[in-house]
């Protein structure tokens, strides 16, 4: 989220407690406060607002499928009301009352980033149909979706028997959410036919949705950093992983994988595209560290190398923590601009992609495109080598800056 929205959220906004990570993670047990855009006192009971509401179902034991669509008309349980001021956190995380505001929190949450991102609201593609979202926080089911005017969340059922709803894991409902603000942004192909292809893009992108959602909890951030010690590049060195917070988001974004590694199925074909978003990224972190003064330049450039090529570099990490000790912060605001510039390519590719005949190649198109548009083409020649280095082609109109 860009800092003035994050700024003016904070000041006005409605206040919810949501966990980074699902909370029987390690290190994630306890929720983080995080502010949304909606002022405080507007959010009504469920909670509810002018773009999506909770209704907690009782006994919903099958999940929406075409044509069985919203409103929900079973029995719920009653809407969960604010406090006194009229803000959600103060429930206790263990209560049937929080998971329903930590997926309304969530939802609007990951619908504020993006957002801010572009500038303007987000209307559902739905909007037709149905004025707002429906969230449904659990049912009996072990998955969850989203769909044409809603979102629902089951649960898992741990080895001891204790079930472990989806609704408390923000990677999840950021990824399913993020998906319905790419229809919304993109539409559906004019044949109605979704192509291997473009399935692959969608998951793809949802995955990166998640992580840039993901990436604005302050716990998430200074775990990652601390755990890498400022050299976010060894998140590709696969041996290394183990070290890395558990942030699983990031382990999935961060992979070495290229199209001439997968198959056909869409998640396995999206994670060369996933990677590429990736590295764009890290690289674009790498630009802020040297800009700010954090690393030298020449440090930079080696640890860009070592992401592209895969090989490993003990001291180039060992550069990168001197550099980073007693630095966190100051490395924390470069990648958090990072992310927010990438979150504003993304934005702008996706505003800018046709849904038929969509290819991996296009994309690498409309991300350079939006470099231009942006940054004046300044990533344009890595981000050229970041998209060949995955095997993906890049259009020839976009090769010229």
């Amino acid at each position: 989220m860009t800092l003035f929205y994050d700024r003016r959220a904070q000041e006005f906004g409605t206040r919810v407690r949501l966990f980074p990570q699902a909370p029987f993670l390690a290190g994630f047990a306890e929720p983080e406060v995080v502010w949304l855009s909606p002022a405080a006192g507007s959010v009504g009971p469920g909670p509810s607002d002018d773009r999506m509401y909770v209704v907690d179902a009782i006994d919903k034991r099958e999940p929406y499928q075409f044509p069985y669509l919203p409103p929900y008309r079973g029995p719920a349980r009653p809407p969960v009301l604010p406090d006194a001021e009229g803000h959600f956190a103060h429930l206790p995380v263990t209560s049937r009352d929080f998971l329903a505001v930590h997926m309304y929190g969530s939802v609007r949450r990951v619908l504020d980033i993006f957002e801010s991102y572009l500038g303007d609201r987000i209307e559902w593609q739905f909007g037709q149909h149905f004025r707002r979202l429906e969230i449904i926080p659990l049912i009996d089911w072990d998955n969850a979706q989203s769909g044409f005017g809603y979102i629902e969340f089951g649960r898992s059922i741990a080895e001891d028997g204790t079930a472990l709803p989806y609704g408390l894991n923000f990677d999840v409902i950021a990824h399913e959410i993020g998906h319905s603000i790419l229809f919304s942004l993109m539409g559906l192909p004019e044949s109605g036919q979704m192509t291997i292809e473009f399935r692959a893009f969608h998951e793809a992108s949802a995955d990166v949705a998640a992580l840039i959602a993901v990436m604005h909890f302050d716990t998430v951030l200074d775990r990652l950093l601390r755990a890498c010690r400022g050299n976010i590049y060894v998140l590709n060195e696969l041996n290394r992983l183990g070290e890395v917070a558990d942030t699983k988001q990031i382990r999935l974004a961060s992979n070495g994988t290229r199209m001439s590694d997968v198959g056909a199925e869409p998640h396995d074909m999206s994670r060369p595209l996933t990677g590429a978003c990736f590295d764009i990224i890290t690289y674009i972190y790498a630009c802020e560290l040297a800009d700010r003064g954090l690393v030298p330049r020449e440090l930079w450039a080696q640890a860009y190398e070592t992401n592209i090529s895969g090989i490993q570099s003990e001291r180039v990490s060992q550069a990168f923590a001197r550099s980073y000790a007693n630095r966190h912060f100051a490395f924390k605001a470069a990648l958090a601009s990072a992310r927010d510039l990438f979150g504003r390519y993304l934005v702008s590719a996706w505003q800018d992609l046709s849904p038929d005949q969509l290819s991996f190649g296009s994309v690498a198109g409309a991300l350079l495109d939006a470099d231009r548009r942006i940054s004046r083409g300044r990533h344009h020649d890595e981000i050229c080598e970041i998209f060949r280095w995955r095997r993906i082609d890049v259009p020839i109109r976009a090769l010229q800056v």
